[in-house]
């Protein structure tokens, strides 16, 4: 149960750090939002190792880590790069549930790949999402079309 709990807070607070992220990008310029989202972090993952000193181990062990494991610092920097671009031009649910569709897709791709299980539930579902998305988006587009029309 614990584990549901903090999958959907983490789930709030990507939201979060999205819609602040894209104000602050807005605010200061696309680098300069992107550079102080990740400052931030680095004093937090700071704090967060002295507050945990004792369950971190030997950087030595680090030299064991494959390569690729280190490209999700630079995945994160371009995902933060990229919602900022994206936050001030497209509805805020809109944003999660593309991110929701992609994360699935992709997972299923994974699972395939690493654990050679193929889920046509996962692709099906991503796709009925899609599709129903872009059903929405046009008919909003059509909403609001029809109220300028009126006014």
């Amino acid at each position: 149960m614990i584990y549901i709990l903090l999958s959907f807070l983490a789930g709030i607070t990507i939201v979060i750090n999205m819609m602040l992220n894209g104000k602050l990008a807005k605010r200061e310029g696309m680098i300069n939002g992107v550079i102080i989202n990740y400052l931030m972090g680095i004093i937090s993952s700071i704090i967060l190792c002295g507050i945990m000193m004792e369950s971190i181990p030997s950087f030595l062990n680090i030299k064991s880590i494959p390569l690729p494991y280190f490209i999700g610092g630079f995945i994160g920097v371009l995902t933060t790069y990229m919602s900022n671009i994206i936050v001030p031009k497209i509805p805020a649910v809109y944003i999660v549930i593309l991110r929701f569709i992609g994360q699935i897709l992709t997972s299923a791709i994974i699972d395939y790949i690493y654990l050679d299980i193929f889920s046509k539930g996962k692709v099906i579902g991503g796709a009925i999402f899609l599709i129903g998305l872009i059903l929405n988006a046009k008919a909003d587009n059509n909403y609001e079309l029809g109220n300028l029309r009126l006014s």
